[in-house]
């Protein structure tokens, strides 16, 4: 499961992808909403609402962004030019395997990518004519999870073995979480063990992420004047089970959370984190 929602036209549903299909959930039933590489429209990897009928979504193999319409089934592209690799932004922008899309909390029709081919973290002006720039570029970092905090001026980025906050007022940006040793004076946690940081979600002044190889969720607090890591769910892959300290993930990847509860998207099953 590599990206879930709340599903807006069934209440109490969540949408989530697979790669190459959109599914909605009750928990009980699940339904294809549409498969992307059976009709022709690539793949679908990370996704954003931009309203009750559309989604922008991600397509890493065609590496572009597409606008899927529930109501009237219809794809179409964009930004980037499908089945087109590269980098380059303004209008005719290209995309190298971009993984996740999230909407500006403070302005709908800015958008923000991370483009994992390219280690680079993208923004989208979503308009008539789009038109795309780059906020971060390193050749040494495969930018996957992003997510932003609620005041708008935080994006928090995961990447395979760390995570970088960009602060879009002063364009600048600090790691951290990190296991490169290069880090260890700026980071503020060095954790050699990283797996792969993927999912991520701020909950209650906590960062929570995936970690797909380590089988668990690495809880960053970042309510504190200096930051503290944890991790939730550890053990050998199972599934969750009864109380949390002995609750067991089979590769994590996505997170949602739902009516104060947190879903855990992992390979082939959805799981509940309920309480604290």
């Amino acid at each position: 499961v590599y990206h879930m929602e709340k599903d807006q036209l069934i209440p109490g549903n969540i949408l989530f992808s697979d790669y190459s299909s959109l599914y909605t959930t009750d928990g009980n039933n699940t339904t294809i909403v549409h498969d992307f590489t059976a009709n022709g429209h690539g793949d679908i990897f990370g996704f954003l609402k931009t309203s009750k009928f559309e989604l922008i979504t991600v397509d890493p193999h065609d590496s572009c962004l597409r606008v899927y319409n529930r109501l009237q089934d219809i794809v179409y592209k964009v930004a980037g030019d499908c089945k087109k690799a590269g980098y380059r932004d303004g209008t005719d922008a290209l995309f190298r395997r971009p993984r996740f899309a999230i909407q500006d909390n403070l302005t709908p029709y800015l958008l923000y990518v991370t483009d994992y081919g390219n280690g680079a973290v993208r923004m989208v002006i979503n308009s008539r004519t789009p038109y795309v720039t780059t906020l971060i570029r390193s050749y040494l970092k495969d930018y996957t999870g992003i997510t932003q905090d609620h005041s708008g001026q935080y994006l928090f980025i995961t990447y395979r073995d760390g995570l970088e906050r960009f602060d879009l007022l002063k364009n600048t940006s600090i790691v951290i979480l990190s296991r490169d040793t290069t880090y260890t004076n700026s980071a503020a946690i060095y954790d050699n063990d990283i797996g792969y940081l993927s999912g991520i979600i701020l909950h209650d002044g906590l960062i929570i992420i995936t970690d797909t190889y380590r089988h668990a969720l690495v809880v960053v607090n970042a309510s504190m004047a200096t930051y503290s890591i944890s991790l939730v769910c550890t053990g050998v892959p199972g599934h969750l089970s009864g109380n949390s300290s002995l609750c067991q993930l089979n590769q994590p990847f996505s997170l949602l959370e739902m009516d104060d509860d947190i879903y855990v998207g992992e390979h082939g099953v959805i799981s509940i984190l309920r309480g604290k």
